[in-house]
């Protein structure tokens, strides 16, 4: 401001005016800007000095300035003004436009990645029978009907079978023994099953009637008296026995006793001679170990028991809780397992051969392309459903044109990568491996259902 300007005046206050602002109403030709209330007129606020009058003036020789150059008049930031306010605005307004940009992109492409999506899904629905309800299964401990509507009563019934399981046994350390799936006596019966039917869990033969207690049931007698089943004990059994499992399970107990398979007597003498160590797979099939063919290991030491199969022949693989019936193509080498399995299951060659020490590797198809030929693309689909305790019955055709039967009876599964050559493990037992892809409609993984031998028929 130039010293020759004149101060702006006011007009005088009237007196109404200046009473109630409490002014002098003489008050006249005062620069506003230095003008102080009077004390506890407004509470005694501070009021800055601020010479507002030369403010305006300043804007408006800028004005003027602006105008006598030809320009619009500019508003030029104070020396302390900050630049960060000015970079967030600017950040933002970016993200709004790579936002708008992805969004313009992203309707675009949406309906070509629908129809995309949909096509994919038809594909594999109906050209390769995908299961898509087994994509998110888990593999829990499979069981038969009789066996899930016991498992039902028993968490119902949990604390009444504790306080009655607790007077046959004081102070016991191992939960195992107390568990309701155990079978203490090693009858088949499991601990449950003797509480509902009034059995001593420690007896394996109730009345000294020379058999377990669950081939008494299977007959129809009483193992408390000998006599015929109650009432009472027929309804349990009908609803709660699942009779074919407590025999599998007799016979299992059996083989850990005196080490015998039904049939003829066992030499567990550990993994076969003549079986070299498995091969790490180089094709992303697994690589099965290899059989020299020189002293192969039966399940009997005595070589009048021992069953030599004429692989010339299908064997037959039967397993009926899932009602499977289906041939077993002794394949000669991985090259040929597709087309064999066309024909039915396979036998991985170099793994024991059934009756023999070691792991007989079977495997089958859990699904296919619609396109691809042969009628057994599907016949291990349900093989995760495969029981504990449940029978698998395989039959061969013997070199002197006789049949001979194996009967196993099924202990776990388990999963495994393809290449994971820990499922061609021998265990000194005679054991068959069920194996196919999983889930159904994927080969991510192998599902493999252990079964182990229990009698030998010829």
């Amino acid at each position: 401001m130039t010293e020759d300007k004149a101060i702006k005046k006011y007009p005088v206050t009237t007196g109404e005016v200046a009473k109630m602002l409490g002014l002098p109403s003489a008050a006249v030709n005062l620069p506003l800007g230095t003008f102080t209330p009077k004390t506890g007129s407004l509470g005694d606020l501070p009021i800055a000095n601020l010479p507002i009058g030369e403010v305006g003036d300043r804007k408006s020789e800028a004005g003027s300035r602006g105008s006598e150059n030809g320009d619009k008049p500019k508003f030029h930031k104070p020396a302390n003004y900050s630049s960060a306010a000015g970079h967030r605005i600017e950040s933002l307004n970016q993200q709004q436009a790579k936002q708008s940009a992805a969004f313009r992109i992203g309707k675009v492409i949406l309906p070509y990645a629908a129809i995309f999506t949909i096509g994919l899904f038809l594909y594999y629905f109906f050209f390769t029978g995908v299961d898509f309800g087994s994509i998110f299964k888990s593999l829990p401990k499979a069981a038969t009907t009789k066996e899930s509507l016991l498992q039902q009563l028993e968490k119902q019934n949990l604390q009444a079978y504790q306080t009655w399981i607790s007077g046959f046994y004081y102070d016991v350390q191992d939960a195992k023994i107390v568990d309701p799936e155990t079978d203490n006596s090693g009858n088949g019966l499991s601990n449950f099953q003797k509480y509902l039917l009034n059995l001593n869990p420690k007896a394996y033969d109730t009345l000294g009637l020379g058999q377990a207690d669950s081939q008494a049931l299977a007959m129809g007698i009483n193992p408390l008296t000998g006599l015929s089943l109650t009432q009472d004990q027929k309804s349990v059994v009908d609803k709660y026995v699942d009779l074919e499992v407590a025999s599998n399970r007799l016979a299992l107990n059996r083989l850990q006793q005196p080490e015998r398979v039904a049939g003829v007597n066992t030499n567990n003498s550990g993994t076969a001679p003549g079986v070299i160590n498995p091969q790490p797979s180089v094709s992303g099939t697994p690589r099965p170990p290899v059989n020299t063919g020189a002293d192969l290991n039966f399940a009997s030491s005595n070589p009048n028991d021992w069953v030599v199969v004429n692989i010339q022949v299908a064997g037959r693989l039967e397993i009926p809780s899932l009602k499977i019936n289906a041939p077993i193509i002794w394949s000669k080498q991985p090259a040929s397992f597709e087309n064999d399995l066309r024909a039915g299951v396979i036998h991985y060659p170099g793994t024991a051969m059934p009756g023999q020490i070691g792991t007989t590797y079977i495997s089958g198809h859990s699904s296919n392309y619609l396109w691809a030929k042969g009628e057994y693309n599907t016949i291990f689909s349900h093989l995760g459903d495969l029981a504990d305790n449940t029978s698998v019955k395989i039959t061969v055709v013997q070199k002197n044109g006789k049949d001979a039967f194996f009967h196993y009876v099924v202990t776990g599964r388990k999963e495994y990568s393809p290449t994971d050559q820990k499922q061609f493990e021998n265990s000194g037992k005679s054991v068959v491996a069920l194996s196919t892809c999983w889930p159904v409609g994927s080969t991510a993984k192998r599902l493999v259902v252990f079964a182990e031998l229990t009698q030998v028929e010829k």
